[in-house]
């Protein structure tokens, strides 16, 4: 498959998912029984603490999706179904948003139980994003050559993002709003740019391009 049509596809998704996220947010409109718009907007202080580091991940994702792609010199069909795994989390995320927004405040165990699904589909969404990476450097899809270490090295930077999700799982265990501090955490750690980059193949002298390519094959499937 032509990976724009891919790109333009998830793009689609990623677009809804941040739309659904905005339609979660609201207030009670003017009236006798309601309180302040003032107090309204500092009791839902959750909501918009939520949506605030989801929108962040998903726009982070779809940055990093565009870059990560746009190394890709061939996409396969293995690489089709981990994108659709990697939105299967991405359109999750709205429903994990709101319910972890509704439940933050009142504390206790189903404030846990709702971080934990919070961070679960932030650990899903990480995790499929990571797998990308892995199955192209591992197939040769990518169009910058990496040594085996240089490889691992990208990887783990790529990927780091897994092991503090994981971490803000147990941490929803101890206090479900440090849980979401971590998460923001993340989100900033990825703003900066961790794509996987390399340098150009070059063959080696007195080899075609393409024996140049097939040269570099175990040092991929060495990972």
């Amino acid at each position: 498959m032509d990976s724009g049509r891919l790109e333009a596809f998830s793009d689609g998704v990623f677009a809804v998912a941040i739309t659904i996220l905005a339609l979660n947010l609201s207030v009670a409109g003017p009236g006798q029984h309601h309180p302040s718009l003032a107090a309204q907007l500092g009791d839902h202080w959750p909501a918009f603490a939520a949506y605030a580091v989801s929108f962040v991940a998903i726009g982070i994702v779809w940055v990093n999706h565009h870059t990560l792609f746009k190394n890709f010199s061939e996409i396969d069909r293995a690489l089709l179904f981990l994108n659709l795994l990697l939105l299967f989390f991405v359109v999750a995320i709205p429903f994990a948003t709101s319910t972890f927004a509704a439940y933050l405040r009142q504390g206790g165990h189903d404030a846990t139980l709702a971080a934990v699904v919070y961070q679960g589909v932030f650990v899903g969404m990480s995790l499929s994003f990571g797998g990308l990476f892995w199955w192209g450097l591992r197939r040769g899809h990518m169009k910058v050559a990496f040594t085996p270490k240089g490889g691992r090295r990208a990887l783990i930077r790529f990927g780091i993002g897994n092991i503090f999700y994981l971490a803000a799982i147990g941490i929803a265990f101890l206090s479900a709003t440090a849980s979401l501090i971590v998460s923001a955490l993340v989100g900033i750690y990825y703003i900066f740019e961790q794509t996987p980059t390399g340098e150009p193949a070059i063959p080696a002298t007195g080899t075609s391009p393409d024996n140049g390519a097939d040269d570099s094959e175990p040092g991929t499937d060495a990972l």
